[in-house]
């Protein structure tokens, strides 16, 4: 009984540790890649121009040009324009805080009730619940959704406050829908990474749960390994629940107090120059420690005996298998337990850790 649950917690921390591996991969591509970027942006093209998001793999197209004139006049809002690196270049800001994304909205839609307004100038106490109203008119036939979204929060509006408050809170949950638009068009480049390292480091389950079963000493060792996984989750957890974005957020918000603080240009450019410096300088940072944990986490179990990847015949012996075996049914084995070792592998990292400290648990309990 304990040979066979240890056997089980054995094949979990070998799917949690390559799922991490995997989730640092992506990651990784993600920001040098600008997924997020992409991605948000396309999610502001279809509240403002009625664009839909379809397709998996549309994040590695470049941004279309055509159709684009409200999102192109919301990014190019002095609120939308302090978030990126510098005033200067093309970049695109991977996250926008819902301040700024309600300021500009509000902004935007005033400025169509006066033509001679200035489209660039802020929500001053000047502009009126009115101003907004009549600016939403303009909006009536466009493609997009903003024009249902903000007269319904206008509507039951007293003050430009309350109405901001409502549009920041809009935008919220708007974004929490985004980023599960943004999950599920990773999903394929998830599965072929978790592919990819099946092949790369032969993660054939069929032929591991049998090394492992039979070999005592290296069960041993793997959950030995579990365990101190599972007692010190913050060693390991932090590489799939920390992600750039999120690191980012931080360094925007910092800064964007200094923007709000300082009205003057050249202060501006100055504050703007330091975050693009702080920034490339963290998405360096970033990338080595998450390449060192990838390395980290895969010599650990390598240094456990466990038989990983490819030494000398290994493909020519496993496909041959035993005297008298037939060559095809050893094919069809090592086929299914790839199969299934990138199956579980993409899967994700929190699933495997809850299986794995539901197990180490388990085996403590029954020991």
């Amino acid at each position: 009984m304990n040979a066979v649950l240890e056997t089980g917690i054995s094949l979990v921390l070998i799917f949690f540790i390559f799922s991490i591996v995997t989730y640092v991969i992506q990651e990784l591509i993600a920001v040098n890649l600008k997924y997020r970027s992409k991605m948000l942006w396309k999610s502001m093209w279809q509240l403002f121009d009625g664009e839909k998001l379809e397709g998996r793999m549309q994040l590695l197209k470049a941004l279309p040009q055509n159709d684009t004139d409200t999102t192109k006049d919301f990014y190019n809002h002095p609120q939308i324009q302090s978030l990126k690196k510098n005033l200067n270049d093309n970049t695109l800001p991977s996250y926008i805080p819902a301040a700024n994304f309600a300021l500009a909205v509000m902004n935007l839609i005033a400025a169509k009730a006066d033509a001679n307004k200035d489209n660039t100038a802020t929500v001053s106490q000047t502009t009126s619940l009115d101003d907004i109203r009549a600016g939403l008119q303009k909006f009536v036939d466009s493609k997009g959704n903003l024009y249902a979204v903000i007269k319904n929060l206008l509507d039951t509006s007293s003050t430009l406050q309350e109405l901001q408050q409502k549009i920041e809170d809009w935008f919220n949950g708007y974004m929490k829908r985004v980023s599960g638009w943004y999950e599920s068009h990773i999903i394929i480049s998830i599965r072929i990474i978790a592919v990819a390292l099946t092949l790369i480091f032969n993660i054939n389950v069929i032929k591991l749960a049998k090394k492992i079963y039979t070999d005592g000493e290296l069960r041993t060792s793997l959950v030995a390994m579990a365990e101190r996984v599972v007692d010190k989750p913050d060693a390991v957890t932090q590489y799939y629940t920390s992600s750039f974005n999120s690191i980012s957020k931080n360094i925007d918000s910092i800064y964007q107090q200094q923007l709000d603080a300082d009205t003057t240009l050249d202060g501006k450019k100055k504050i703007l120059a330091e975050k693009a410096t702080v920034l490339d300088s963290l998405a360096g940072v970033y990338t080595k420690k998450n390449s060192a944990a990838m390395r980290s986490l895969v010599s650990q179990l390598d240094s456990t005996g466990l038989p990983l990847g490819w030494k000398g015949d290994s493909l020519k012996a496993e496909t041959s298998g035993k005297p008298g075996s037939n060559p095809l049914i050893n094919i069809l084995l090592m086929i299914i337990g790839w199969t299934i070792g990138a199956c579980c592998i993409s899967m994700g990292a929190p699933f495997w850790f809850d299986m794995l400290n539901k197990l180490v648990n388990v085996r403590r309990t029954v020991v």
